[in-house]
């Protein structure tokens, strides 16, 4: 074996051993190499800062690595939010934390932290949100503050969370092959996953109400409104890509003439609404999962550099944004994946107000991230 590896394995021995030392000539057998060698080699090692000792008479030993500080209640405030999030994971406590929203709405949250997942563009806090009472994630950079409570986290499967919150696993090539550029897969593939995550979320929202149930009213309004900007974003994001015209994909309605000039939110959405209001539940969720199926065979199958690039993003008004990876402009923040999300939410967590008067067909939706 080369060096490299044979060091691997020194190393490796003497771990398995720990706490007891390891003889030179027992080291030298199972590497196949003299004593003089593991002599040097464990010199090597001890150099570099392996905490390597010898035992008069018995060998050598590695010691155990010390563990790290406990964080107190007020270091946890001073400290790096992360750090504060990696002790509440390591001791099984609840957190508790200022968080912002994509909507740009603080609120403050009791977490049980169960976990730190990596994804291709962000980190992430995976546990158990004490005020929805359900599994949330939360983005690091979004967490403002963090303090570690005397609190302790009930005991939670990880893998029964990260499958209520889907999150995305990247999949390796179906077959052997030539590969895209680096990080082209799993940009496609977490953002795959995000979709279909989305499209459950969906059929869900459409099976919870069905029949008129209780918020049959507030869904398709919020559907409406969905359809016809997740067309318009979906397609904006894909002419930015190639150059080409957008394609809007769904069952687009038929608007007034001057409907795709340049007006207030407000009034484009009231105007949305009114085309939608002829259309059942059921006809707004199929136009929907239309687009975000169109956006799928896309993604899917576009060039692999386009994952690579950064691309510009565009606005609903005024100039586009700063340049963003292809993933994050359709599964990130800002993104139709996290519009829809936003509104899914904010149905469950905050009700709206049912209409009054003679409107109950029409929903304006106010307050979208759109309009910022």
């Amino acid at each position: 074996m080369d060096r490299a590896d044979r060091l691997l394995a020194l190393v490796a021995e003497l771990r398995a051993a720990s706490p007891e030392p390891l003889d030179p000539s027992a080291l030298a057998g199972r590497l196949r190499v003299s004593e003089r060698t593991v002599r040097r080699d464990l010199e090597l090692l001890t150099h570099g800062g392996l905490p390597v000792r010898r035992v008069k008479g018995r060998g050598y030993v590695l010691a155990g690595e010390a563990e790290p500080a406990a964080l107190s209640e007020a270091g946890s405030l001073t400290g790096p939010v992360h750090d504060t999030l990696a002790e509440a994971v390591r001791t099984r406590r609840v957190v508790r934390m200022a968080y912002t929203d994509q909507a740009g709405a603080r609120s403050f949250r009791d977490v049980e932290a169960h976990g730190l997942v990596v994804a291709p563009y962000g980190e992430y806090l995976v546990g158990w949100c004490r005020m929805r009472d359900g599994p949330r994630m939360f983005r690091l950079d979004r967490i403002g503050a963090a303090f570690l409570s005397g609190r302790g986290a009930e005991v939670r499967d990880l893998d029964g969370l990260l499958a209520a919150l889907r999150v995305p696993v990247p999949r390796p090539p179906a077959e052997a092959g030539p590969r895209g550029p680096a990080g082209a897969g799993r940009a496609r593939a977490w953002t795959l996953d995000r979709l279909e995550f989305v499209r459950s979320r969906l059929r869900d929202a459409a099976a919870g109400v069905r029949g008129g149930g209780e918020g049959a009213a507030a869904l398709r309004g919020v559907l409406g409104h969905l359809a016809e900007w997740t067309r318009w974003q979906a397609a904006a994001v894909r002419a930015a890509a190639t150059g080409q015209d957008p394609v809007l994909a769904g069952r687009r309605p038929r608007f007034p003439e001057g409907f795709d000039r340049e007006m207030p939110f407000d009034a484009r959405e009231r105007m949305i609404q009114d085309a939608m209001a002829l259309r059942s539940l059921g006809d707004l969720a199929r136009d929907l999962q239309e687009v975000l199926e169109a956006v799928g065979h896309w993604a899917a199958g576009c060039d692999d550099a386009l994952w690579e690039a950064e691309l510009p993003d565009p606005r609903p008004y005024g100039p586009p944004g700063p340049p963003r990876p292809l993933a994050d402009l359709l599964a990130g923040w800002r993104g139709p994946l996290a519009h829809i999300e936003w509104h899914l939410d904010r149905l469950t967590d905050e009700p709206p107000p049912a209409p009054a008067g003679d409107d109950e067909d029409v929903w304006v939706v106010d307050r979208c991230p759109l309009q910022a």
